[in-house]
C-alpha cells in the first residue's frame, strides 16, 4: 500500500531551507527528493535539465510513469536499495532519453526522511574525453607494434627480393626454376602492400604530400566509385569545400575513399545511397574541449555516408584497429579502415564515425585547410643514365643480410664498398681510413645512433660526404630533417638503390 506525503508541508519545509543555504536552483549539481513510492517530491533547477523535463513536469509524478522502462536499470536497482535498507550508494549511469540520446551523471543517493535523495553531475564530457583517450592510447599502442613489425618485415623483404634478382640475373632465360623464383617474388611483392597498410596503421609511411582539392579529387573518383559499390548503390556527391586544399599524399586520399566506399557497400547488401560531401568548417574552442588531439582552426570536412545496417557500439569501438573485421573468411584483411586512420592522422587531420543500428553510418575526416603552396616537388628516381659508379661508398646496417646485399649490390656496379655493422663503428672506421669516402649508405632506425645523427657527424669528419638513407619505417621528427631526394624506402631491388644513390652522388 502506498504511504501517504503530504506534499504542502515538504514544499514548505524546502522553502525554509532555500533561505537558510541560499538557493537550490543555483547549484551545478542536480537535486532531487523522491518519497518512498519514487514520487518526484522536489527538483531544482539542475536536476529538471538533468532529467530533460521541467518541473511541473516531474513533480507529483512517479518515475516509471516519465521514463518507461527505467524499472528495469541499474540506476534504479540503486535507487530501489537506497530507499529500503537506508544505505548511501554512488555509481555513473548513461541515461537514455525518450528521443534515444544518451547522457552520463555521476549519481549519489542518500536517504532522507521524506524517502530519498539523488544528487547528479552531468560528467558526459568528462566520459566522453576518456573514451577518446583510451582510443587514442590503444591505436598509438597498436600503431607502434605495427609499424615495429613493419620494420623488421621490410627488412626481411628486402632480403629476398634482392636476393631473388641476383638468382634470376644468373638464369638463362629457359631455366625451369625461372617460374618459381618469380613466384617468390611476386610474393614479396604481395608482402610489401601488406607492411604498406601496417606502416600507414602506425604513421610511419614514407609520404609525399601534394596540396589537392578534395572537390576535384571526389569528381576525379566519383566514376571508380560507383562502379566499385556496383549499380544497386546510388553514389551521391555534394561538393561544398569553395576550392578548399588540403595537403596529404594523393593515392593516399585515394586510397581512403576507396577503403570507406568498400564498406559502405558491404553495408548495403540490398542496395542504397553513398553520399559524399564537402565543405569548410572551422573548429572553435568547444569542438576543441570535446575532442582530444584535435587543435583549434580551418578544416576541409569530408563526410561519407551510408544508409546501410549500421554498427553496434561493441564494432563501433573497435572499427579502427587492425585486422579487426566483421566479414567472413576471405573477404578482407581488417585493414582498411586502420589504414584509413592512420593516414588521416598522417596528414594532420583526424575521422570520427557515427553510427546507429539499422540506421546507417557517416564518417567525418577533417583535414587542415593549406593555405600555402609551399612544398618542393618530390624527387623521383632517376629512370635513365649509367647506374655505374667508381666513388667509395661506405654502407652501414645493424642486419647482416641488408648489408651484405647492399655491399655486393654496389660492388656489382663498380663502386669500391666499405662496410660497418653499427653507428660507433662507422665512426671509428672514418677516423682511421685515410682513403676518400664519398658517399654514406646508411639505415636510418638502428641501436644507440640513429642515421641522421650518425651522417652528421660524419659529415663533420668529411665535408662534402652525400647521404643516402635507406629504411622501410620512420617517424615525422626524423622525416623532417632528412631530405627526400636522398632517401630509399625498403624494400627495394638492387637497380633501385644503384639509381638512388648514383643521383645523390650526382646532384
Amino acid at each position: 500500500m502506498e504511504m501517504p506525503v503530504d506534499i504542502a508541508a515538504l514544499q514548505a519545509e524546502l522553502t525554509r531551507l532555500r533561505t537558510r543555504l541560499g538557493t537550490l536552483d543555483d547549484m551545478d549539481e542536480g537535486m532531487q527528493i523522491l518519497d518512498p513510492n519514487l514520487r518526484y517530491v522536489y527538483v531544482n533547477c539542475a536536476a529538471a535539465r538533468h532529467g530533460q523535463r521541467s518541473r511541473e513536469e516531474l513533480i507529483g509524478h512517479s518515475m516509471g510513469e516519465l521514463y518507461p522502462g527505467i524499472e528495469s536499470t541499474e540506476m534504479f536497482g540503486h535507487l530501489s536499495r537506497c530507499l529500503r535498507e537506508r544505505v548511501a550508494l554512488a555509481m555513473d549511469n548513461e541515461f537514455q532519453f525518450s528521443d534515444g540520446s544518451k547522457r552520463w551523471f555521476e549519481l549519489r543517493f542518500e536517504p532522507v526522511p521524506e524517502g530519498v535523495m539523488v544528487l547528479s553531475i552531468d560528467v558526459d564530457l568528462r566520459v566522453r574525453l576518456e573514451e577518446q583517450l583510451r582510443h587514442a592510447q590503444k591505436m598509438e599502442a597498436v600503431g607502434r607494434l605495427a609499424g615495429g613489425i613493419a620494420h623488421d618485415f621490410n627488412n626481411l623483404l628486402t632480403v629476398i627480393i634482392n636476393y631473388s634478382q641476383f638468382v634470376l640475373d644468373e638464369l638463362p632465360a629457359d631455366s625451369p626454376i625461372r617460374s618459381d623464383l618469380e613466384q617468390i617474388e611476386q610474393a614479396a611483392d604481395r608482402g610489401a602492400s601488406l607492411t604498406r597498410q601496417l606502416l600507414n596503421v602506425s604513421r610511419r609511411q614514407v609520404v609525399e604530400p601534394v596540396l589537392l582539392s578534395i572537390d576535384e579529387a571526389l569528381t576525379r573518383l566519383e566514376p571508380l566509385l560507383q562502379r566499385l559499390v556496383g549499380e544497386d548503390v546510388q553514389v551521391s556527391t555534394r561538393l561544398g569545400s569553395a576550392g578548399g586544399v588540403i595537403r596529404i599524399d594523393a593515392g593516399h586520399l585515394d586510397q581512403v575513399l576507396l577503403n570507406l566506399a568498400a564498406n559502405a557497400r558491404d553495408a548495403m547488401p540490398e542496395g542504397g545511397v553513398l553520399t559524399l560531401r564537402t565543405e569548410q568548417v572551422v573548429l572553435d574552442a568547444a569542438y576543441i574541449d570535446a575532442h582530444i588531439e584535435v587543435a583549434p582552426g580551418s578544416y576541409v570536412l569530408l563526410s561519407v555516408t551510408d544508409n546501410g545496417t549500421g554498427m553496434d557500439a561493441a564494432t563501433r569501438a573497435r572499427i579502427f584497429e587492425p585486422f579487426f573485421t566483421t566479414k567472413g573468411a576471405g573477404r578482407g584483411t581488417g585493414l582498411g579502415l586502420a589504414t584509413s586512420h592512420g593516414i588521416v592522422r598522417q596528414a594532420g587531420g583526424h575521422i570520427w564515425v557515427y553510427t546507429e543500428l539499422g540506421k546507417g553510418t557517416t564518417f567525418k575526416l577533417y583535414f587542415p585547410l593549406a593555405r600555402h603552396k609551399d612544398e618542393a616537388a618530390p624527387s623521383p628516381i632517376a629512370e635513365t643514365g649509367d647506374l655505374h659508379g667508381t666513388e667509395t661508398v661506405l654502407v652501414v646496417d645493424d642486419t647482416p643480410g641488408l648489408r651484405e646485399l647492399c655491399s655486393r649490390t654496389l660492388s656489382a656496379y663498380g663502386y669500391t664498398v666499405l662496410d660497418a655493422d653499427s653507428a660507433e663503428e662507422a665512426l671509428r672506421f672514418t677516423e682511421r681510413y685515410s682513403g676518400p669516402i664519398h658517399a654514406l649508405v646508411t639505415d636510418v632506425i638502428m641501436p644507440r645512433m640513429r642515421g641522421p645523427e650518425l651522417a652528421q657527424r660524419l659529415t663533420a669528419l668529411r665535408p662534402g660526404l652525400r647521404v643516402l638513407y635507406a629504411s622501410g619505417y620512420i617517424d615525422e621528427d626524423l622525416m623532417s630533417v632528412i631530405d627526400r631526394a636522398s632517401f630509399l624506402e625498403k624494400p627495394f631491388t638492387p637497380m633501385q638503390l644503384a639509381r638512388r644513390l648514383r643521383e645523390v652522388l650526382s646532384r
